[in-house]
């Protein structure tokens, strides 16, 4: 079975940052997805990361949809 999370290592490489960052940014409450611990990994479900994603691209196409229709 696939696991079904992605670490911090992963999801700094994905947001573009440091773990580091990410840690802090967890740490700080402004991380853009919520995490959880199992076992001694701080880690965030797949589906939600994906979520996030998903809602980023519609909101940007959103964006350029209108950018069409306000241009002559």
């Amino acid at each position: 079975m696939e696991k079904p999370y992605l670490t911090i290592a992963e999801l700094a490489g994905l947001f573009g940052m440091t773990t580091q960052s990410a840690h802090n940014s967890i740490y700080e409450g402004r991380f853009p997805v919520p995490t959880y611990k199992t076992g001694r990994w701080r880690v965030a479900d797949k589906f939600v990361v994906q979520k996030y994603f998903d809602t980023r691209r519609a909101e940007g196409l959103s964006m350029l949809q209108k950018n069409d229709i306000a241009s002559p």
